[in-house]
């Protein structure tokens, strides 16, 4: 936990990382900070398949699925400079934009896991298995006669590939048992081939 003048003081030192480590650091003390109310916000989206990529994805914002958007919103507008349009938050000179799509996660929370960054501070980020299905879940919408000429499937198979033999990050069973159920498990039986 930290306090707001804590906060504001770490907050200005983010210019002086990398746009990945800035995104990244700033999920860090939203999530230190939030921790007091009960609140952990889930890094998903592009910025959760860079870090299960090893930043060979690339994103340009943050997904958040977090309870507390009204709290999130006036830290990020009154206190930290972000402008707000919708349900995104942008901050023009550190060129960070945020995002907060909901606050139900589309996976399963014993699956997420915990990553402690440089700075001593801990991030959430979905689970692997729960992103791989719903990057194929998007492949097949977009491309249903051949998802595996989609983006989603290639960086879905690229995590798949990356993380298939460590069992600390990814359960190959729940991946399996949850890709039946989306009906994406010919897509992944197809990787087991390789």
């Amino acid at each position: 936990m930290i306090r707001l003048s804590e906060l504001k003081a770490e907050f200005s030192k983010l210019n002086l990382l990398s746009k990945h480590e800035r995104m990244l650091e700033l999920c860090g003390l939203l999530t230190s900070y939030l921790s007091e109310s009960k609140i952990t916000p889930i890094i998903v989206g592009g910025l959760s398949v860079e870090i299960y990529t090893r930043n060979h994805y690339t994103t340009q914002d943050i997904d958040l699925i977090s309870d507390g958007r009204a709290q999130i919103d006036s830290l990020l507008t009154e206190e930290l400079g972000f402008k707000r349009e919708g349900r995104v938050w942008y901050h023009e000179k550190l060129e960070l934009s945020l995002e907060i799509p909901g606050n139900f996660l589309e996976g399963n929370l014993e699956k997420v896991i915990q990553i402690e960054l440089d700075s001593g501070r801990e991030v959430s980020v979905i689970g692997i298995e729960d992103l791989i299905i719903h990057r194929l879940e998007s492949a097949i919408v977009s491309q249903s006669a051949h998802p595996e000429w989609t983006e989603d499937y290639e960086w879905a198979e690229r995590m798949f590939f990356i993380h298939k033999e460590d069992d600390q990050i990814m359960d190959i069973e729940y991946l399996m048992r949850k890709a039946k159920e989306t009906k994406t498990d010919q897509l992944i039986n197809e990787w087991l081939k390789k």
